[in-house]
């Protein structure tokens, strides 16, 4: 349940945000309870209280939508905000890149100071890369003996295997690169198509995506993934 409270009818608005939740935009939650991103500059306080997760699953776990550039927002993190996971490549594709746990939109440059701090055991993790797809499959023909003491290659080609997924990195972590495609009989001398090499995993989100903006981070917690 968030629990939006305005203290005192024009200071900070305060958003407590007490039980999981996914995607969540403070723009939408400070509109809900009065806030005005075209005229309004009061400051924004957001909370994310112990043991509560913020999450995604295919967007910005935590986004500040365009707020009014001179309004404050302090973001303070006890329990967790997490980016999604990106999705493991197809064969020999790149893992996808995992999702960025908070992402800053404010679109115009103001006197607004925004913070985010990680308290001691909080959390601040992007999602983790998604693994890279398996290389393909290497095919060789089949030797013969003409019995005129030559050989040659013919049908039937054999198909190797295609090489494993990568796994999908954990959060605030790449994926691991997929592994390579294999032989799997014919002869060495009759190579038809060698097989391919796995492809990359997909990279880390950002922990904290600013957009240029002036964020200061203060962590006594975890911060994994990028920041910048």
């Amino acid at each position: 349940m968030l629990i939006p409270i305005v203290q005192g009818g024009v200071g900070p608005i305060v958003l407590d945000i007490s039980a999981n939740v996914a995607e969540y935009n403070i723009l939408t939650a400070a509109t809900a309870v009065g806030y005005n991103a075209a005229t309004n500059s009061t400051s924004i306080i957001v909370n994310v209280a112990s043991g509560v997760t913020v999450s995604g699953s295919s967007t910005y776990a935590m986004r500040t939508g365009a707020l009014n550039a001179d309004s404050d927002l302090t973001i303070n993190i006890i329990g967790s905000v997490s980016g999604y996971t990106g999705a493991n490549g197809g064969a020999g594709a790149v893992g996808a890149v995992g999702g960025d746990a908070i992402y800053w939109e404010t679109t115009t440059s103001g006197s607004g100071t925004y913070v985010v701090n990680v308290e001691s055991g909080g959390n601040l993790k992007s999602g983790g890369g998604g693994g890279g797809g398996g290389g393909s499959a290497g095919v060789r023909a089949t030797l013969y003996d003409s019995g005129k003491g030559a050989t040659y290659c013919d049908l039937p080609n054999i198909s190797g295997s295609v090489g494993s997924t990568g796994a999908p990195g954990a959060l605030g972590a790449s994926g691991a690169s997929g592994g390579s495609g294999s032989y799997g009989g014919g002869s060495a001398s009759c190579n038809v198509a060698s097989p391919g090499s796995g492809a990359a995993g997909g990279a880390a989100g950002y922990a904290l995506r600013k957009n240029s903006r002036t964020v200061t981070l203060n962590n006594s917690g975890t911060v994994a993934g990028t920041v910048g």
